[in-house]
């Protein structure tokens, strides 16, 4: 592994890059990605608040583990927080630190855009899980209640439906009346808004 590790980055073993984390994308759910890239790349040198001087302890990339602060969102390059990897990247690669590593080398560049977009994929799967769980959680069916229309929860516990459907969704309610229910308790009101509205008719 350390001879890999150690040899030139080539064409070739940017094809064993992309090969090697399509297979572990598929088959390990438990996919560690720092650990993966210390298997098939050399480490970072150093930390980027080292060579650059900044000593900003509070930025996400101080003594990250990877070493590689272009792999790290919100980092406080130059003084300003900076984005996501798709917004930060141009930048990153202008970047002493990154072009220091590089060192010229095309190839290892490319191993790097890999891992960056390796890394973005990641996150996003894991958005999209967490995203996915969230629907999940009114998937399926529900017991209600045939009068009150109450839901019976998984503890067996009646909830009021908008209760039940405030916390296990981002649903936010605002109350009214509908025409039916305004007859029934406010018939007074009622029949202005009839009259009102057949008054708007007839002009």
């Amino acid at each position: 592994m350390d001879k890999q590790k150690n040899e030139k980055v080539t064409i070739e073993t940017l094809n064993d890059l992309l090969e090697r984390f399509i297979n572990l994308s598929l088959n390990d759910k438990g996919f560690d990605f720092n650990a993966w890239i210390k298997t098939v790349s050399e480490e970072v040198e150093g930390f980027c608040h080292e060579q650059m001087e900044c000593g900003t302890t509070g930025c996400p990339g101080y003594k990250n583990e990877c070493g590689r602060c272009w792999l790290v969102a919100g980092t406080l390059c130059g003084g300003k927080v900076q984005g996501k990897f798709a917004e930060k990247i141009e930048s990153c690669t202008e970047c002493r630190v990154f072009k220091d590593f590089i060192g010229g080398d095309p190839y290892k560049r490319q191993r790097e855009l890999i891992f960056v977009l390796v890394h973005s994929l990641l996150l996003k799967t894991r958005e999209l899980d967490e995203a996915l769980a969230e629907i999940k959680t009114l998937s399926g069916m529900l017991p209600i209640c045939a009068k009150c229309k109450k839901i019976r929860d998984d503890k067996g516990y009646w909830n009021q439906l908008e209760s039940y459907l405030a916390e296990h969704s981002d649903i936010r309610f605002t109350h009214s009346l509908c025409h039916e229910c305004v007859k029934e308790l406010y018939p007074e009101v009622a029949d202005k808004l009839a009259e009102k509205k057949d008054k708007e008719h007839i002009t």
